[in-house]
């Protein structure tokens, strides 16, 4: 990948560059011979335009299929949890979310920024800070 596209590593978690496809970025990890004690997840942030809207989706997939977390259950009670912060209610409350125990993806991610930081970001780092733990 080149610099600008570069793979960040955060403990057992890596963010790979906006739009990159999950195929994509599994096949990356293979080639590169990652081991999967290392590495237990991957997180990509897509930018998704249907008709004249702008949406963004957040995918959580489980790299390590033997550890970790339920993909889809952990990021359904994040949102359960968003939803009891008023300003986040409503922007939350349309999210749809999809997946499995190796994957989640959360659709429909308004491009509105909350306090200063964009949605996603806020989700992405939320997400990434508790994997982390």
């Amino acid at each position: 990948m080149s610099d600008s596209k570069k793979v960040n590593l955060i403990g057992k978690i890596a963010k790979f560059p906006k739009n990159t496809s999950a195929k994509n970025a599994y096949n990356f990890l293979e080639n590169i011979k990652i081991n999967k004690k290392k590495l237990w997840y991957f997180i990509i942030e897509k930018e998704i335009i249907e008709k004249d809207n702008k949406f963004e989706e957040l995918q959580v997939i489980k790299y390590n299929n033997k550890e970790g977390i339920n993909c889809r259950t952990f990021v359904e009670s994040l949102a359960e949890h968003y939803k009891l912060d008023p300003v986040m209610y409503n922007h939350i409350n349309n999210l749809i979310i999809d997946g499995s125990e190796n994957f989640s993806i959360i659709r429909n991610i308004p491009n509105i920024e909350i306090k200063g930081k964009s949605l996603i970001s806020i989700l992405t780092e939320n997400i990434i800070q508790l994997l982390y733990k």
